[in-house]
């Protein structure tokens, strides 16, 4: 399940970051502990995490008191990223709906 068949496309940093993603929400390595390990700016590996998961790699996060990143390895994984992403999306658009009651002022 995180065999991913264009690796070879990867930059040098993004096979990095993936490869020092460990496997299971169990070993979610958080954000700052996982970009000192590769060497970066936090910044910078969200934009690769981010990225990665634009590209079809399975890269899960949890938003708990644990929290972390890890790759997914596990159908319990996989729906909780894909609901955790379904809510993040909508609470994004009830905002977007909430600011747009206000665009005749600024047009």
């Amino acid at each position: 399940m995180t065999n991913v068949r264009h690796q070879d496309q990867l930059t040098a940093r993004e096979k990095a970051v993936y490869m020092a993603l460990p496997q299971g929400q169990e070993n979610a390595i958080k954000v700052h502990v996982l970009a000192k390990k590769v060497g970066i700016p936090e910044r910078r590996l969200y934009s690769i995490l981010s990225h990665l998961v634009d590209r079809g790699y399975l890269v899960g996060s949890l938003r708990n008191k644990q929290g972390g990143v890890y790759r997914i390895v596990t159908s319990d994984e996989y729906f909780y990223t894909l609901h955790m992403m379904r809510n993040n999306a909508q609470s994004y658009e009830r905002r977007v709906r909430g600011l747009e009651q206000h665009r005749g002022r600024f047009e």
